[in-house]
């Protein structure tokens, strides 16, 4: 189950730890970024920090009335084996997927304290998480950056692509300290 729409229902954090069957949030809706409450990701960081174990999702949540903001302005991008809904619904529950309004995120791959983002050309990479502060590389065309990942210590992270037309790719939020405990054993 996901929280649709948190920011535009102005839900508390109160509100979203009652939801104990949510495993996930939608980060961004299309349709409530029309009345400046699309995004939610602070909501979800809050929580994130507060230990809960969420995915993240954007969508259009297009009711299809004239004043609506045209279909398939968020979506989310499967990395499945195959279309076959039993695979669909796999890759979802494990978080493979990234959520787009345009960009593509092709890699993002962990080792010796960095991560690199390998994505659609961008105008800014950044990485954020359960700290306050980013690491933000910005230029034209950006296609692959690394960047350390130090101010998230053990907790988590996860990567923004933002095109020169301002449309944003995310990726599901990054579990530091699961990756770290994993590759110690």
């Amino acid at each position: 189950m996901g929280m649709a729409h948190p920011a535009a229902s102005l839900l508390s954090i109160a509100d979203a730890e009652s939801l104990e069957a949510a495993h996930a949030v939608e980060v961004y809706n299309a349709l409530a970024a029309r009345e400046h409450r699309g995004d939610s990701w602070h909501l979800t960081d809050v929580l994130l920090n507060r230990g809960h174990q969420l995915h993240t999702y954007a969508a259009d949540d297009a009711h299809l009335h004239p004043q609506d903001p045209p279909g398939c302005a968020a979506w989310v991008q499967v990395r499945a084996k195959s279309l076959a809904p039993d695979q669909l619904l796999a890759a979802l529950k494990a978080g493979r997927f990234y959520s787009s309004t345009g960009p593509e995120l092709y890699d993002i791959s962990l080792a010796n304290e960095h991560i690199t983002v390998r994505c659609s050309p961008a105008s800014k990479i950044l990485i954020t998480g359960g700290a306050p502060g980013a690491q933000v590389v910005q230029g034209r065309d950006l296609t692959e950056c690394t960047l350390p990942l130090a101010m998230f210590g053990g907790g988590f992270c996860r990567v923004t692509v933002e095109d020169d037309a301002g449309k944003r790719a995310w990726s599901n939020p990054i579990h530091l300290a699961s990756r770290a405990a994993a590759s110690a054993q």
